[in-house]
């Protein structure tokens, strides 16, 4: 029986993940719009925006250089209607799964420029 998937790939994390360095709309639970640059969204949904703006409910406007929002105030997440989710989601997969196949190399056997044991045992 294989593992479970990361929580990572059970989710739709993923995909926002992949829409890092695109413009985004963050709608939070407290009807406050942020529209900027996603430049960071780690594993538990928090997400990082630059050259942002903040519009509230009553339509006043701010512009924030640095914004960092709580996955648990999020409710949407909009983004460009010419971005097809299908096609990022599996580029990102495909990157994760070449970065474990990398990683997994390199500890099995070790790295390419590792001392001989003879050299060690010489020293």
């Amino acid at each position: 029986m294989p593992g479970k998937p990361p929580r990572n790939e059970r989710s739709l994390v993923c995909f926002i993940q992949a829409l890092v360095g695109t413009t985004v709309v963050i709608e939070c639970r407290d009807d406050v719009a942020l529209r900027g640059h996603l430049e960071q969204c780690d594993e538990g949904m928090h997400c990082t925006l630059t050259n942002a703006i903040r519009v509230t409910p009553e339509g006043h406007k701010t512009k924030l250089e640095r914004v960092f929002v709580r996955a648990r105030m999020i409710r949407y997440v909009h983004f460009a209607p010419t971005i097809d989710p299908l096609e990022l989601i599996e580029q990102k997969r495909l990157e994760w799964f070449n970065a474990s196949r990398h990683y997994a190399g390199k500890a099995a056997f070790g790295p390419k420029n590792a001392p001989k044991v003879r050299d060690a045992e010489a020293r």
